[in-house]
């Protein structure tokens, strides 16, 4: 009986033993599995992010892909620009060098035309002298400025030249100081054109004319005072045009 026991005893304690290490083999296992399965998990986790930032870097490579195109179509625009710009430049310099050449050429002619108009102005019949003779020298004086382009010195040589022109072409009345014997009078005078020049006192006691042949003022006969008379009012618009008689000297001696 006591053999027996013990028997049972032994099988009993073998069956607690196998039992125990069956179910530590079984928990190594279910350690293992959820080691496993922890692992994998992390392992997804990584790929979830290594994922995410290869799309990241994905996506920013294309966009800096984008960006360098932008600037490859803008860099060409800017060279088309450029290269347009460095046509206009030496446009612009070939320009200002004929502007130069021309400034060059213009301004000894200027000097030369207000020299000749002086020169045209003393030889002519002596009206207006003060006025015209102030016009040239206002010419001479505006020659020296800085602050006047040399188009507007010719524009206005022009101009002098185009308001002496017109004196060729009407008639004027107007007052002046002249002496005479010695004494200095108020005339009212009457320029045909650069026909005749004539000059009479205020009450019509004195009559004369600028003799082209001598360069000198001449006294008229009586028989011209009505005349001269005449072509004042004309000339002053007192009188409608009338045919008037009066002397005309020539430029020859």
């Amino acid at each position: 009986m006591v053999r027996k026991g013990l028997s049972n005893a032994i099988l009993s304690s073998l069956l607690l033993t196998s039992s125990f290490a069956m179910a530590t083999s079984t928990n190594d296992v279910v350690s293992a599995v959820e080691s496993k399965n922890n692992a994998g998990q992390a392992s997804q986790q990584k790929i979830d992010q290594y994922s995410e930032q290869t799309d990241g870097m994905l996506a920013e490579y294309k966009a800096v892909l984008r960006q360098l195109d932008s600037m490859r179509i803008y860099n060409n625009q800017l060279d088309r620009m450029v290269s347009s710009q460095n046509s206009e430049v030496a446009s612009l310099e070939k320009q200002i060098n004929q502007i130069d050449q021309t400034a060059m050429e213009i301004v000894p002619l200027t000097l030369k035309m207000i020299d000749s108009l002086d020169q045209f102005v003393q030889l002519d019949l002596p009206f207006q002298l003060n006025e015209r003779e102030k016009r040239i020298a206002s010419l001479r004086e505006m020659m020296d400025r800085a602050d006047v382009t040399t188009s507007e010195k010719f524009r206005r040589v022009l101009e002098a030249y185009q308001i002496e022109e017109g004196f060729s072409r009407n008639i004027e009345a107007y007052k002046a100081s002249m002496e005479r014997d010695g004494d200095v009078k108020t005339y009212d005078f009457l320029r045909v054109g650069r026909t005749a020049l004539f000059y009479q006192s205020p009450d019509g006691a004195e009559t004369g004319m600028w003799n082209k042949q001598t360069n000198q003022w001449e006294s008229l006969p009586e028989g011209y005072r009505d005349a001269v008379e005449q072509g004042l009012r004309i000339a002053k618009k007192q009188a409608p045009p009338a045919l008037i008689e009066l002397p005309v000297f020539t430029g020859e001696k």
